[in-house]
């Protein structure tokens, strides 16, 4: 009998290709976004300190569309390498809102 892995995704992620910020104590750091929900992402780490901190401020945007960046509070769910899965927290209205934007115009 085959096993399969548990899914415990509460929002369908889409393939993206759209570079983020990291805030780690204040200093922005890249990551590559190759998948994003309403709830969380997949990032590929490219620059980062390495201390581990429990949570930390994402900026998610496009360069076409600058008035629809959304800075969001994310918590790391697991890391491997240089990929990291993301769990966002605390989101308001206006920061949903502006993230679904963001997935709409940069799903691949």
């Amino acid at each position: 009998m085959k096993t399969t892995a548990l899914e415990r995704r509460s929002a369908p992620r889409r393939r993206v290709q759209v570079f983020c910020n990291q805030y780690i104590d204040g200093v922005p750091y890249l990551t590559d976004t190759l998948e994003l929900s309403m709830t969380g992402a997949l990032v590929r780490r490219v620059l980062m300190p390495s201390a581990e901190r429990a949570c930390y401020t994402v900026e998610i945007g496009l360069p076409e569309q600058p008035d629809q960046r959304v800075f969001l509070c994310a918590s790391p769910v697991w890391r491997e390498g240089p990929f990291e899965a993301l769990r966002f927290v605390a989101q308001s209205l206006s920061d949903k809102l502006r993230l679904a934007s963001c997935i709409k115009a940069a799903t691949v």
